[in-house]
């Protein structure tokens, strides 16, 4: 998934640890070859078949999808998976780093827009418009952690962590403590911003700090607005909390893109989800539930 991933356990026994540890990691591997848009996936072949009616999908990629477009609606298309139609132009990796005409953007805009989508959960299948695509980089990391931290639970694990790259899902306690997570600044080094307890809950953690490159003094990063084409103005990072990682993963991704005042009026919406948000002038806005809870690192 082209970031870091780190998972701990705490069990008395060695050898269940490593055969859990082991499943687990396997695990992510498996999600990331069905979701990937870098190789053949069914991802991208249902991107491929766009323009030629309905194309059966595995069931999981169907639910991933019926679950991103309930998130674009929460979101009001902040979070939108077919920002993929205009992402493309978006080459994070080149050398020396070129930006999309103007044109180009607007020609691919039209292809935007998550009302394009149909999907059809009995018969998991979904069609896209000609040029269409879906992009699932947004919720797939988070889901990927979800399936992670069940794949340990399901081998007697009872205690642990999973974080993908910020994507991050705590289980039970360490030793008898919650496990504490330290919330960073993107601009301020390592010293956090808060210190957040954490059990049974997931955190995750989007900005523009991940994949970007910097073009005649400005940054240009990889969470694109779907809505411009460009990248996102909203936050420089967003840190969400919720009972699951995917859907964390999405709403992370769309604060990133609407920024604190318009985010908070989202997150306090939502029930048992929480948020921390960076603005653009690096100042930190918290969510209500959040005010009195992380601790502030001295």
């Amino acid at each position: 998934m082209g970031t870091d991933l780190e998972i701990k356990v705490i069990e008395s026994n060695p050898s269940k640890a490593q055969k859990a540890l082991d499943a687990a990691v396997s695990e992510i591997q498996r999600v990331e070859d069905v979701f990937t848009t870098w190789r053949d996936s069914p991802l991208n072949r249902l991107n491929a078949h766009a323009g030629q009616g309905f194309f059966e999908v595995p069931e999981e990629v169907a639910q991933l999808v019926a679950r991103s477009l309930a998130v674009c609606e929460v979101t009001k298309g902040a979070f939108d998976p077919t920002f993929a139609s205009v992402g493309k132009l978006w080459d994070f990796r080149a050398v020396p780093p070129k930006l999309p005409t103007d044109a180009e953007i607007e020609a691919a805009l039209a292809k935007v827009g998550y009302g394009k989508v149909k999907i059809d959960l009995e018969k998991n299948r979904i069609s896209l418009p000609s040029g269409t695509r879906l992009g699932l980089g947004g919720i797939a990391k988070g889901y990927g952690v979800d399936r992670a931290m069940a794949v340990l639970m399901e081998h007697g694990i009872q205690h642990g962590v999973v974080n993908a790259g910020g994507d991050l899902k705590a289980l039970g306690t360490r030793f008898g403590e919650p496990w504490r997570i330290a919330i960073t600044h993107p601009r301020k080094g390592q010293k956090p911003v808060a210190l957040v307890p954490l059990s049974n809950v997931c955190l995750v953690t989007s900005g523009d700090y991940e994949r970007f490159f910097v073009l005649e003094g400005r940054r240009y990063h990889h969470i694109l607005d779907p809505r411009t084409g460009r990248p996102a103005r909203g936050c420089i990072s967003a840190s969400v909390l919720a009972p699951d990682a995917a859907f964390a993963d999405a709403l992370a991704t769309a604060m990133v893109v609407v920024g604190p005042e318009e985010g908070l009026k989202i997150i306090e919406a939502l029930p048992r989800v929480e948020a921390l948000l960076v603005d653009l002038e690096g100042h930190v806005t918290r969510s209500s539930g959040l005010k009195a809870k992380p601790k502030k690192a001295e």
